[in-house]
């Protein structure tokens, strides 16, 4: 059976998907805040699926469900109250899992999305370790009871909620990858420099540690930070935007996939052993993304 200590193993470079948020405003879906992508779980689960189908089509070996909002807190800030907020929620990320499931067949693993519990981009948007760790060890029970392979735990600002969303799935017996959210000079959003970060949940047990949602600018600084200060499988799943996305999801500018895979290869090059990826890329980066690194493996030159 494949999992992702098995996908680990060895040294090929392991290709995640692409974005679902931006590629489901891309296809006409309405996605309001504060679900974002957990809003068309049940407004347009078929788009959904197909998107995932996209993906594992393209060639990607780990599909991530559309759980990055499926929070009870997140419904709560929706309007509904308590118990129906966590009934939704609980629906949602089984939702999302099936339609992943389904999409993976047996082919992909299927990652379940432990995002920041608030806004990924506003640091004083966390809630304190209380709520997050109940929402975390909430949702990671729901992953781990719908058949999820692994946790990724992404888009993470904050050391102390990314290590209790480690916990939580750990708990829950799922093995994690860790992916962070960095400025330019290689801190997290809250402050924390990205080596302390690294060593700090690869000391918690994660099997990877990853940088997403950034620029392919600041990819390729992070890039040779990761290089540089971790012995864990690392990666990145940048975003394809110009500059980063608008609080409702749009980009202006994208680059063009060639360029966005080009620079991708070159963390590769670096070391990289998972790229995919972030808001903006579409099945055809991912395809692209997978069609190059094939080449690379019968001609490594062309690097």
């Amino acid at each position: 059976m494949l999992t992702l200590e098995k996908l680990l193993t060895g040294d090929q470079v392991i290709v995640l998907d692409g974005a679902l948020g931006t590629e489901l405003l891309r296809r006409r879906v309405e996605l309001s805040l504060p679900l974002w992508s957990a809003a068309a779980l049940g407004t347009a689960p078929e788009t959904v699926g197909l998107i995932h189908r996209e993906y594992r089509n393209a060639g990607a070996a780990i599909i991530t469900a559309g759980t990055f909002r499926t929070t009870s807190y997140t419904y709560r800030l929706a309007g509904f109250k308590k118990m129906e907020a966590t009934d939704r929620a609980r629906a949602a990320t089984f939702e999302a899992l099936s339609l992943a499931r389904e999409a993976a067949a047996g082919v992909a693993l299927v990652a379940g999305s432990l995002a920041p519990v608030g806004d990924c981009y506003a640091v004083g948007d966390y809630p304190g370790r209380d709520v997050a760790r109940h929402n975390y060890r909430e949702l990671s029970g729901w992953l781990a009871e719908a058949g999820a392979d692994l946790a990724l735990v992404e888009t993470q600002i904050n050391l102390e909620e990314a290590l209790l969303a480690l916990e939580a799935a750990t708990v829950a017996g799922l093995p994690a990858l860790v992916s962070f959210l960095v400025d330019e000079q290689m801190c997290l959003w809250a402050g924390t420099p990205l080596t302390e970060a690294v060593q700090a949940v690869h000391d918690q047990g994660a099997l990877g540690v990853l940088v997403n949602c950034v620029t392919l600018h600041i990819a390729q600084q992070a890039a040779a930070q990761l290089a540089a200060h971790t012995s864990l499988p690392f990666g990145l799943y940048a975003n394809a935007g110009r500059s980063q996305p608008a609080v409702d999801g749009t980009i202006t500018s994208l680059y063009p996939d060639e360029q966005f895979v080009a620079a991708s290869l070159r963390w590769v090059q670096l070391g990289a052993r998972l790229v995919g990826g972030c808001c903006g890329t579409t099945p055809a980066t991912i395809r692209l993304l997978r069609r190059r690194l094939g080449e690379l493996a019968l001609d490594p030159t062309k690097l």
